[in-house]
């Protein structure tokens, strides 16, 4: 990813005095590597496949340059979406592949952490959940994201980002003690581009943050896991990640999968459930499984 030289510039915001912000978006953009988007400069203005840091209203995003892209996107379990989806039941079908019931909460790992938001539904029906993210970007945003509920001062969202632990690391990097009681470990392999079941801007910045190339840039190597984009090798990239995932001492493991897609390459799943867009697929695990 290529670098825009004289960006210092981020906007003011509520609360926040204009040369701390400066600061936190400087260090963010060094320790990641990425150029800070100026104000007097729009990314769309700007060459294209690139990403920038941009600092909004005291929050960090991540914004593709070019013309033709969308705009900022960021991790927020403060955003209205995110209440949203509870009231709407949004938790329910996911809580039931999990295997969640109302006198038992199961600890997930959730392997493809992405922006968090089925990790932090989990959490609020009162999961553990350990959150897996390799992209450092992705990971940084996440971070950023449980600190402001945090500190957000309300006492829902507080205590349910304190369920949530993220790993800057490949979920099959873990060591056996963070490994020690998972009970099910759920995986969300990136969705086709032009699929309705996620936005469309969030998937653009994903593509273009997990796809080979950038992964390459990052020095992870061809062989390195983690999600690809709709390359040849996705499909046998997640049939490995599956594969470990069923070898793990857990009772079960949960694919995400667009609602008509076929299951990942491999042994068949015990049951699936089926929502208007999504479906997941959930595999017990017995011992046989894993030997």
């Amino acid at each position: 990813m290529g670098v825009i030289p004289e960006a210092e510039e981020v906007r003011e915001a509520d609360g926040v005095p204009k040369v701390q912000q400066a600061e936190a978006a400087h260090e963010l953009a060094r320790r990641l590597d990425l150029p800070l988007l100026p104000l007097s400069q729009g990314a769309r203005d700007l060459p294209p496949g690139q990403a920038v840091i941009a600092m909004i209203d005291g929050v960090p995003m991540i914004q593709l340059t070019g013309r033709g892209v969308a705009g900022p996107v960021t991790v927020d379990f403060g955003d209205k979406s995110m209440a949203q989806r509870r009231r709407a039941g949004h938790n329910e079908l996911l809580g039931k592949a999990v295997g969640w019931k109302q006198a038992h909460a199961p600890r997930v790992l959730d392997g493809t952490g992405g922006f968090g938001r089925d990790a932090f539904l989990l959490a609020d029906l009162g999961c553990e959940i350990t959150v897996c993210e390799r992209n450092p970007v992705m990971a940084a945003l996440l971070d950023a994201a449980l600190s402001r509920a945090a500190g957000s001062g309300d006492g829902w969202l507080a205590s349910v980002v304190a369920r949530m632990t993220v790993h800057h690391q490949d979920a099959r990097s873990l060591t056996p003690s963070l490994l020690e009681g998972v009970e099910v470990i759920y995986l969300d392999p990136m969705f086709p581009l032009d699929r309705r079941a996620a936005p469309a801007k969030e998937m653009q910045i994903l593509h273009e943050l997990l796809s080979p190339r950038a992964q390459h840039q990052d020095s992870a190597g061809p062989d390195s896991p983690g999600r690809l984009d709709d390359s040849p090798s996705q499909d046998a990239e997640d049939a490995v990640f599956l594969a470990w995932a069923r070898a793990q001492n857990v009772k079960r493991v949960v694919v995400k999968r667009p609602r008509r897609a076929p299951a990942i390459d491999g042994p068949p799943p015990g049951h699936s459930l089926t929502g208007k867009a999504v479906r997941f697929d959930v595999y017990p695990v017995s011992r046989e499984a894993q030997t």
